[in-house]
């Protein structure tokens, strides 16, 4: 990116001087085929992080200095989660013995290519680092195969997928409400088709003669549109590795080298030169994954538009947090009207009808959003980048973003069969809870009702091919308006097995029986969520913003084995507060809701709880909503296997969370020393796999001797914690009288538990 006037000033003032000399020799074996080798480039990032502009020059965000970004870089190149390719046009500037501007210039390249990993500065970051995971395709990193991505998605979308929704096509291509030149467009390019079919289109309708015939009917009528259709050349024109879409609309780019970013992508285009119907699950999974690329980097998007052109059938789609759904397909020769108005609509949409975030305001080069306070004015709140987002689809699409004063602004999409995380935290703050983040701010935004309001879905689309053909779907006999109730209906239910759906049951256990074999069958697999679905047949989501104080660092960042001790302690004594006084329980701890907060500004906390999502209030029943609570990693024993979730619970989840920073993050926070980590850890025993699968390793890994095989993968450092990890087992894990570890929740005073966790955390803080 071009450098300012400011940012050269700063380099003229700091120079390089001969910093980075030692690095040439290293580096000149380097050439286009032969990529530098990862612990040179750690070794090249270091010294320009000590740099003497390194911590003055603001990173091309401005959300911190350029010595920050590039220490979070530093990171994923010593965990080879980078290829050292994106570094080739640095190294050549370094090698070259370059001009100090180059060389910073090429530096902000990068962190500009890799912005999505930089994290804001430790000393502000997330109050909301991260969320529960309910999607299994958020835990999966853009390297990942499209099989394994795919796969994971479709355990998102199988049970909320609709086809034909009626009412599709008139809200969203609705051309008697369209301005006079898009009305002049429309007629202008119906004149293509000849009352049978749309001259020139192509047959065999081949991948390059297609997309030449939709370029000739842009520049032929949609000349003066808005956004611009574009087709990729190569396999490798996306800069992300979230898979290279065919075909796509987007804001035209007013300087291009003919790369292109999913930030950008408006409508998500797939061609194919056949229509089967024996594809369709293939072809809407290949679509999924790019909607899910987009949502990714576009995460405050209310829906995304995609469509799909098989030969001559087409099929147009809308992509929400609660699932996509279509108009149903279509022959394009036969209905010309339709493919004309969706091909001029994708061109012509304002930011509304397009299901972009019209709430936040952009000027001046800042982002603003208006909520309101707690005495019910209106607050303006500046943005700064986003610190958190969700890479899923139909998720809570959890955004956050570090505000200007350095509280944290939360965008969320939350079950309506939830109590809001506002209310909670209200409520807790009222019932004198301490540790835990208070209300700053609070907006609702929409929901998914307000989003598909005018449109009748019928049933659930049943896929071919799901776990076990059961021969009933969820609901076989409703549909749904746009409130997402049910209504009789004598609809066909839609499947793409040609040959029609198999007799329909509707015996209540026999469904229930069905899912919960799926459940069973899913080794291997790790399914999205303890997912049942619900009588409405798709989930209504509220979507909000909610600003809440302090920030601080996310206790996987800690510094030091006192810091994580007694943060931790904290958020125990946080969470105890919140159940005793506030008579709420959290039932989602985890590495990501647990946070290192000054005490001078946290109550006097060094720890605290935040994200109260999931929380409920004790003995109020159950929430109706689809899923139970829980991060995958953290979640219990029992919690796996469907108990109703306690306290208890939840301190086994701090106990997990403590052992996955001593096995899993100790070695990313410089505790390490010369020792490498285990290659496999057996903690990757708690992310991958089916719920009974992660449940089944759990409770083998609590026995004494398999808790210590964990231990032997903590630093040498952490070896003054491996006695509290022994005392906390025993208290959470005790013997029976049959002399089995008994996982369940004791009868009585809550006390019984916290005060010897947190005692031996006493202990354990005094021997540092």
């Amino acid at each position: 990116m071009p450098l300012t006037e400011k940012h050269v000033k700063i380099i003229s003032e700091r120079p390089l001087n001969d910093t980075l000399d030692p690095f040439r020799d290293k580096l000149r074996d380097f050439n286009e085929t032969s990529d530098p080798r990862q612990e040179d480039i750690a070794s090249l990032l270091s010294a320009l992080v000590a740099s003497p502009a390194a911590f003055s020059l603001p990173s091309p965000d401005e959300s911190g200095s350029v010595a920050v970004k590039l220490l979070s870089i530093l990171q994923y190149v010593r965990g080879g989660e980078i290829k050292t390719q994106q570094f080739h046009p640095l190294v050549r500037h370094v090698i070259a013995d370059s001009p100090d501007i180059d060389v910073w210039e090429a530096v902000f390249t990068v962190i500009d290519s890799l912005s999505t990993l930089t994290p804001p500065p430790s000393s502000i970051a997330p109050t909301f680092k991260g969320t529960p995971i309910k999607t299994s395709s958020s835990r999966l990193a853009d390297s990942e195969t499209r099989d394994v991505v795919e796969g994971e998605l479709f355990f998102e979308i199988k049970d909320c997928t609709f086809r034909n929704v009626k009412g599709f096509c008139d809200k969203f291509f609705d051309s008697r409400r369209w301005r006079k030149e898009q009305k002049a467009m429309l007629k202008g390019m119906m004149t293509a088709h000849d009352g049978k079919r749309w001259t020139d289109f192509p047959t065999p309708s081949d991948e390059k003669p297609v997309w030449d015939w939709f370029r000739a009917l842009e520049e032929r009528f949609l000349a003066d549109a808005s956004y611009k259709l574009h087709t990729t050349k190569t396999a490798h024109q996306f800069q992300e590795r979230r898979g290279q879409m065919d075909i796509f609309f987007q804001t035209p780019a007013k300087k291009t080298d003919g790369t292109f970013w999913y930030k950008h992508v408006l409508v998500v285009g797939e061609q194919k030169k056949s229509y089967d119907t024996g594809r369709f699950k293939a072809d809407l999974l290949q679509i999924t994954r790019y909607v899910r690329g987009v949502f990714a980097d576009q995460p405050t998007r209310r829906f995304v538009h995609a469509f799909s052109l098989c030969a001559s059938t087409m099929e147009l789609w809308v992509f929400d947090r609660s699932g996509p759904y279509s108009s149903g397909p279509f022959d394009i020769h036969d209905e010309p009207d339709k493919f004309a108005r969706a091909f001029v609509g994708y061109a012509t949409m304002d930011d509304d009808a397009m299901g972009l975030d019209t709430f936040i305001e952009r000027k001046d080069g800042h982002r603003c959003v208006i909520l309101d306070d707690l005495n019910g004015n209106e607050s303006k709140i500046r943005l700064r980048s986003p610190i958190v987002r969700q890479k899923a689809v139909v998720c809570r699409g959890t955004t956050c973003f570090e505000t200007r004063n350095s509280h944290v602004a939360k965008f969320s999409w939350a079950s309506d069969k939830r109590k809001l995380e506002v209310e909670q935290l209200k409520l807790a703050e009222e019932r004198g809870v301490k540790g835990v983040a208070k209300v700053v701010a609070h907006r609702r935004i929409t929901t998914i009702a307000e989003i598909r309001d005018g449109l009748e879905f019928l049933e659930r689309h049943r896929f071919r091919d799901e776990d076990v053909h059961a021969d009933d779907p969820p609901s076989t006999t409703a549909s749904t308006n746009s409130s997402g109730q049910k209504r009789k209906s004598s609809s066909d239910h839609t499947s793409d097995d040609a040959s029609g759906s198999k007799k329909r049951r509707s015996n209540s256990q026999k469904s229930r029986l069905v899912r919960e074999l799926n459940d069973q069958l899913s080794i291997g697999r790790a399914k999205p969520s303890l997912y049942t679905p619900g009588e409405d047949l798709w989930e209504n989501r509220i979507y909000s913003c909610l600003v809440v104080s302090p920030a601080g660092r996310v206790i996987s960042d800690f510094r030091t084995i006192k810091e994580l001790l007694e943060s931790m302690q904290d958020a125990i004594k946080a969470h105890q507060s919140l159940y005793v006084n506030g008579n709420i329980l959290h039932r989602d701890i985890s590495a990501n809701n647990i946070i290192i907060t000054k005490p001078e500004t946290a109550d006097g906390f060094k720890g605290m709880l935040i994200d109260l999502d999931l929380a409920k209030v004790r003995h109020s029943g159950p929430s109706g909503a689809r899923h139970q609570t829980g991060t995958m990693q953290f979640m219990a024993v029992e919690v796996l296997r469907k108990a109703d979730h306690t306290y208890r619970h939840d301190l086994e989840s701090f106990f997990y969370v403590l052992l996955w920073m001593c096995v899993r993050q100790s070695w990313n926070n410089g505790f390490a020393g010369e020792e490498k980590p285990r290659k496999v850890s057996l903690l990757r025993k708690w992310e991958i796999g089916g719920f009974q699968d992660i449940a089944d390793a759990k409770e083998g890994h609590m026995t004494v001797n398999s808790l210590e095989r964990i231990m032997s993968e903590f630093p040498e450092a952490l070896d003054v914690v491996k006695p509290l990890c022994l005392r906390i087992r025993k208290i959470l894990f005790p013997l029976d009288q049959d002399e089995r570890m008994s996982f369940g929740t004791p009868a009585g005073d809550p006390d019984q538990l916290y005060a010897p966790i947190l005692a031996a955390y006493d202990a354990a803080i005094s021997d540092r």
